[in-house]
Parts: C-alpha cells; structure tokens; sequence
C-alpha cells in the first residue's frame, strides 16, 4: 500500500471508528460521569466530527479494504456524510422527545449503530459484508421502533422483527444459492461470473443455472424489504405510526436510501437479463402505483408519509435503467426526498402530543395559531409532491428523465400519473392547514434544536430546488461504485 493509498484508508477507517466510540460514549460515558443530559451532546458530537472526517479524505478513486470486504470510492464518500448528517437531524429531532428519560443512553447507543450499518451497507464489497450490515442494521432498528414500550411502539416493533425476519430468510436463501451455484460472493467476481457481464445484451440466457436465478430472486426479494418495495411493503405503515417519530424520520430517509440502494447494487449484476430488467420493471410499477393508492384514504400524518415513502420508492427504482445518468438522478433524489421528509416528520413531533400521533383532521387551521410550522410544513409537503421550484420537483425530473433516455417510456407515463395522483392527498394537507377552522388545537413548543432542524431543512429544501448543480456535480462524481 503507497503513502496515499495508506492516507486514504486511515482517514476513512477514522470515519466509523468515530461514530463507534461515540455510541459507546453516549451509552457509558453518562453513567460514569452521573449526568444524563450529556447522552444527546455526545452523539451530536460525534456524529459532526466522523462527517467532518470525510472531506480530507484524499486518494485513489476506489479502494478495496480487506480482501475486497469493504470498498471505498467517490459511492461512499457521497453517502457517508448522506447517512451521518441523518443521523445529526434525527439526534436534533429526539433532544425534546428523549431528554432525561430512561433508555436515553440506549437509544443514541442504537441510532449510531444503526447509522453505522447504513454506512457499512454501501462499502460492502460482497454479499457477506452486506447480510452483516443488514443485521447490524436491523436488529438496531427492531428496538428503536419498540423502545418507547407503549402500546403502539410494542407492536410496531413485533411488526417490524416478524417481516424483517422473513427478510432476513430469504437473504440467506439467496446468498446461499449465489455462493453455491458461482462459488464467490464478491460483487465483482459474480458479475465476471455471469453469463450476461454487459448491460447491453438483453437477451435470454439459458446457460444461467435455475439455482442461480433463484438466488438473485430471493437476494432482490430481501432487500426489497429494506427498500420498501410492493409487495414487500406491509411493515411500513404500521411501524411509521408506532415508531417514535424521529426514528420514523431515520427510516424514511435513511434506511430507504440504503435498501434502494443495496438493490440497485442487483440491478447492475442482473441488468444483461431481460427477465430480471423485467422483475425490477414490475416492481417499479406496482410499487409506485399500490403506494399512492394507499395514500388516498389515510387520515394519519405517519401513515400517510409511509404510503408516500413507498410511492417515492417506486419513483426512485425508475432510474435502475438509465445507467450512469440514472445512479447520479437517483442519488440526487434520495438526497432531496430525506430533506423533505425528514422536515415533514419534524413538523409532526412539534406538535404530536401522545402515541396516538396526528391526523389531517388535527391540522385544521393550523396556520393560524402557528404559522411558522405551518409554512415549513407546506414547504416539505410541496417538495414531496414535486412542485417546482423545490428540489423534489428536480429530483422527479432527473430520474424520469434518465428513464425516458433509457426507452422506458411507460414507465415514466405510468411515474407522471401516479405523481399526478399523489398531488391530490398531499393538497389534503395544506388545505386543512390553510382552509379549514380550527376544531383542535395543537399545542406546538419546538425545542430550539428542532427549530434549527426545521429552518436546515426548509433551506435546503428550497435552495437544492433553485441550485441544484452543486448537489449534482457531487452525485455525478459519485455515480461510480
């Protein structure tokens, strides 16, 4: 290893290391030191210093660490800092929620391990290292949904571990199959092992073994688990509303991205197969459509953004198929829709006042009596719904963009009606807020750390839309593995 490479690895080995003696401090530290206050500052704290870590770092383009275990490259470079400042918004988002109960520590302890395994997910170089991810990830987000030990948070958590074990089945199943029939489960020794190694050549391939293409049908069937896709979608609902709602925050935003994006790994491995661009075609189709048609009649705020999570992940798969101009509109996507709908679950635990969170209904007239919150939220909410200027309208557009480039052009005719659809229940929103008389009066007391969330992310929001080019010169660089 020359001088740089070895710089390079050092400094990116210090980005988990960081967050890793951070975890344990906010799990530890206040118990030696006998002040539990300190637990939030710390995961803050170390989340900003293993974010700073990544923009030293320097080097070759791509490294492999590990005997081809993790790989380090412009993908992670832009995703890291992507997961850590999630983590950084939704520790800002739990400081009032949390404060000095008990578990305080547990739950920081958790969210950065949890953010940990997201950023293990997108180095991982072989199927082993992403099934440890995945798990490291998983189980962490088992207890975050359940560990406010009400009613709710229980079985969102009962909900969560029994579909995700059923994940984690077939993850197996498939990873075993793969190993067995290729005899490696790194991603570049599997790719050179198939008999379609170049996207361009869609055609049947009979010499691929039945057992290898089981494989792949349970490894995509796993991670669409993680990614919320149809019709593996059933725990989203159900644990975005039981959930507290800042983990909510971290699941929509961040365990979405590294799902979609574990999946789009598959996607290059299997892109020379007609069969499997059809598999993911599908999937893209029925995901955009059944998620906004579940949208339509919820009257929960939680409930409604899972459904609309699960639409935007089937926006999002539209760019599988355009290539290098599809993974930079993808990365720009995801990016955009956390920010949105990171705010969006903000807003909610401004003003939720118990488990049994906060329907459209509550919302009527919420402008009047707390115009601030109101005005952020119709910002997060137009940018979901892809109305320009703001940046979820760029991002819709990059992605069915690249989509069309790539000829599939009823799929982005099916995308374009089903945004038409999502339109209607998210004008339900801002019509209860702006329109209607108040019936129920929300008392909202934002903490100042949220306040800075909510004015972040409502700046992004709005100045990603009207400059994009910084973000998608960055997810261009990016756009490699």
């Amino acid at each position: 290893m020359n001088p740089e490479t070895a710089s390079h690895f050092m400094r990116s080995l210090a980005v988990p290391l960081t967050l890793t003696a951070a975890a344990l401090a906010a799990l530890f530290l206040p118990m030696i030191a006998g002040k539990d206050d300190a637990r939030p500052g710390l995961a803050v704290l170390g989340a900003a210093l293993a974010l700073l870590a990544v923009f030293p770092a320097s080097g070759p383009d791509s490294i492999s660490l590990f005997s081809g275990a993790l790989t380090l490259s412009p993908f992670t470079n832009y995703l890291w800092p992507f997961f850590l400042t999630a983590l950084a918004f939704t520790v800002l988002l739990s400081l009032r929620a949390r404060g000095g109960l008990p578990g305080a520590g547990e739950y920081y302890f958790l969210l950065a391990l949890a953010a940990l395994g997201l950023m293990l997910l997108v180095s991982a170089g072989e199927l082993l290292t992403v099934f440890i991810a995945v798990e490291l990830l998983s189980v962490c987000l088992y207890a975050l949904a359940a560990i406010n030990r009400s009613p709710a948070g229980a079985e969102a958590g009962y909900k969560y571990f029994l579909l995700g074990s059923l994940g984690t089945g077939m993850l197996v199943m498939g990873i075993a199959l793969v190993y067995g029939t290729l005899g490696t489960l790194n991603f570049e020794a599997i790719q050179s092992a198939l008999p379609f190694s170049h996207p361009s050549s869609l055609i049947p391939h009979p010499s691929l073994h039945p057992l290898t293409s089981t494989g792949f049908i349970f490894l995509i069937a796993g991670f669409s688990f993680k990614a919320a896709l149809v019709p593996f979608h059933m725990w989203v609902p159900d644990v975005y509303e039981g959930a507290p709602t800042p983990v909510s925050a971290f699941m929509g935003a961040a365990v979405k991205a590294g799902g979609i994006l574990i999946l789009y790994r598959l996607y290059v491995l299997t892109a020379g197969s007609a069969q499997f661009r059809e598999i993911f075609w599908g999937l893209a189709v029925v995901t955009m459509v059944l998620g906004n048609l579940m949208a339509l009649p919820q009257q929960n705020l939680k409930r409604l953004l899972g459904y609309s999570s699960i639409a935007h992940a089937g926006y999002i798969s539209a760019g599988f198929f355009g290539g290098s101009e599809g993974l930079k509109a993808v990365l720009y996507y995801l990016a955009v829709y956390a920010l949105a709908t990171m705010g969006a679950f903000a807003v909610i635990a401004a003003v939720e006042k118990d488990e049994r969170g906060i329907t459209v209904k509550d919302l009527d007239g919420f402008s009047g009596r707390h115009p601030w919150l109101a005005g952020a939220m119709a910002v997060f909410i137009l940018s979901l719904a892809g109305i320009p200027p703001l940046a979820g309208f760029f991002g819709k557009f990059y992605v069915f963009t690249a989509a069309l480039k790539a000829g599939c052009v009823w799929l982005v005719v099916i995308a374009l009606v089903m945004s038409a659809v999502s339109v209607y229940y998210y004008l339900r929103v801002l019509t209860a807020m702006y329109m209607e008389k108040e019936h129920t009066a929300l008392h909202a007391r934002p903490s100042r750390a949220m306040n800075l969330a909510l004015i972040l992310l409502a700046l992004a929001v709005t100045a990603l839309g009207i400059f994009s080019a910084p973000l998608l010169r960055l997810a261009q660089a990016a756009a490699i593995f």
